[in-house]
């Protein structure tokens, strides 16, 4: 007797570590910039460049990528920028973790703090968190088939019986890393001069989405840029926002359309210039950004496997293991309305007019209830403003806002645990809307959107092996010929068959019955396999 096996492919987290550490480091100001009279809007982004895997121990080697814009003092008063970056490597101890693993290093940017030494010299304080991962593909057999049964029952031999059951499972399709490079123009509007020298350049990515299609990911969202410079004629500062959308395509093999994306993606190099146009004037803007993919795509399946097998004119063992399977739980879309207030420090500082706002939300937790989600975490916006003391005065203000949301989910299973392990949570803050209050207040409202995907391990007893011994023909005399049995509650037809070694198509054919549905109380006639 041959067990018909199939393979079933999935991931796992083989792996996982959470590292905080702090960055510090003084920086001097370059002979070509002016000097530093107070800090005024800071951005920074953490940068992976490399994740190499060791025996128990990950190395991830990066850098956090920052940007001041300060209000300069001396001759050269007025708005001026600098960046920089500064390096890190950290060695993260992980067990299990071999050479030949993959590893994935999520981050997360907890603090930077700018301060002034003097004219000539800022210092960076920074607290970033590094998440390394290391995922395996993994390969579960299950059993499908019996092959040889129906041969040894048409030969009269060692007869058994055996029943199925579904198993629902989320098998991996694609797994991979790739690259979606992004390239857009855009042209300084008409009522706004040439640009002159550059001082902030910075973009972000919104609503970004992936639709798998036949062979490929389609892939769009928005870019937004923003841009503050000094006009080419007067050296005035200016400053130009705009968002521009983006599309395309990923070639994928084996991505079919009724699959599931689960697709995380990073911003990697990104570069904003400034070229003449066919005037000659410097105001076409090109942005060229790489979108770094971490893709998963993910295909819902169903077999009927083998549960249970027994013996009519044998004995039979069935050797089985408990097995985990991954389920996908939840695929929903929440949306939580999000409103604050900012205000400015300094009790002389006073709004003018709003520049430029930032947002970005983060996830601290979530809790599963029975039939609900709760998801912690908080909203940061930064607000960059021109302020009432001249024309060419700027600050910054900032804010933290915690917010918890709470939604109903229905489909949970009861004997599956959920943690943020569990699930892969996307946030954005879209729909950002800034305004001035009183000249001394500013007021947001944006809304958070939570791409969550769920999942969940189940466990099922996977038959692996039969033994088959012959039938103890004394133990088989003992079980009489004819038999009258009362169902009593619970009981089942193959509950029925196994005891007295009758198959469940014979005590169906004697009883006349036309399926296996039985009630206590009902009285069945089982005959022994062999008896007319």
């Amino acid at each position: 007797m041959e067990l018909v096996k199939k393979n079933i492919h999935t991931e796992r987290i083989k792996a996982k570590a959470l590292l905080q550490i702090p960055l510090e480091e003084d920086i001097n100001v370059s002979d070509s910039r002016p000097d530093v009279g107070k800090p005024v809007f800071t951005r920074g982004k953490i940068k992976v460049d490399e994740v190499k895997s060791g025996t128990n121990k990950v190395w991830v080697k990066g850098r956090l990528v920052y940007q001041i814009l300060y209000l300069a003092e001396g001759k050269d008063s007025g708005l001026a920028g600098m960046e920089g970056e500064l390096p890190f490597m950290e060695e993260i101890y992980m067990d299990m973790v071999e050479s030949t693993d993959r590893a994935i290093c999520n981050t997360n940017l907890e603090d930077m703090r700018v301060n002034l030494i003097n004219s000539r010299k800022l210092s960076i304080q920074a607290v970033i968190s590094l998440m390394p991962r290391v995922e395996e593909n993994t390969q579960e057999e299950v059993c499908v088939d019996l092959n040889g049964a129906e041969k040894e029952q048409a030969k009269g031999g060692k007869e058994l019986e055996y029943r199925k059951k579904p198993l629902d499972y989320l098998e991996t399709a694609v797994s991979k890393r790739d690259l979606f490079r992004i390239h857009e123009e855009n042209k300084l509007p008409a009522g706004l001069p040439a640009v002159g020298t550059v001082i902030w350049r910075s973009t972000a990515i919104q609503h970004v989405n992936f639709k798998p299609l036949s062979g490929k990911i389609a892939v769009g969202g928005e870019l937004s840029l923003f841009l503050i410079y000094k006009e080419d004629i007067s050296g005035r500062t200016n400053w130009y926002e705009t968002t521009m959308p983006f599309s395309g395509n990923i070639e994928c093999q084996g991505c079919e359309e009724m699959m599931t994306a689960d697709i995380a993606y990073e911003v990697g190099h990104e570069e904003i210039t400034v070229r003449e146009d066919s005037d000659g004037e410097a105001r076409m803007l090109g942005v060229e950004l790489a979108l770094e993919l971490e893709i998963k795509l993910l295909q819902k399946e169903s077999s009927h496997i083998v549960a249970d097998v027994y013996g009519v004119s044998c004995e039979v063992a069935a050797i089985s293991s408990p097995k985990k399977f991954r389920q996908l739980q939840q695929d929903a879309y929440l949306e939580e309305k999000l409103t604050g207030t900012v205000k400015p420090d300094g009790i002389d500082t006073k709004i003018l007019r709003i520049c430029h706002s930032e947002a970005k939300p983060e996830i601290e937790n979530c809790i599963f209830g029975d039939d609900e989600i709760e998801i912690r975490g908080s909203a940061e916006v930064q607000v960059l403003y021109l302020n009432n003391e001249d024309g060419n005065n700027f600050a910054m203000a900032e804010s933290r806002l915690p917010f918890t949301i709470t939604r109903k989910l229905s489909g949970l299973q009861k004997d599956m645990e959920y943690n943020i392990e569990n699930c892969s949570l996307k946030p954005q803050l879209e729909q950002l809307h800034v305004v001035m209050k009183d000249g001394e207040r500013i007021e947001w409202q944006a809304v958070l959107t939570l791409h969550l995907m769920l999942y969940g391990e189940a466990q099922e007893e996977i038959l692996t092996d039969l033994k088959i011994t012959e039938l103890d023909s004394s133990k088989l005399e003992k079980l009489p010929g004819f038999a009258i049995y009362f169902v009593k509650e619970g009981d089942t037809l193959w509950q029925i068959g196994r005891k007295y070694y009758v198959s469940v198509d014979k005590i169906k054919e004697v009883n006349q019955l036309t399926s296996e549905d039985i009630a206590p109380g009902d009285k069945l006639l089982i005959v022994k396999s062999g008896e007319i």
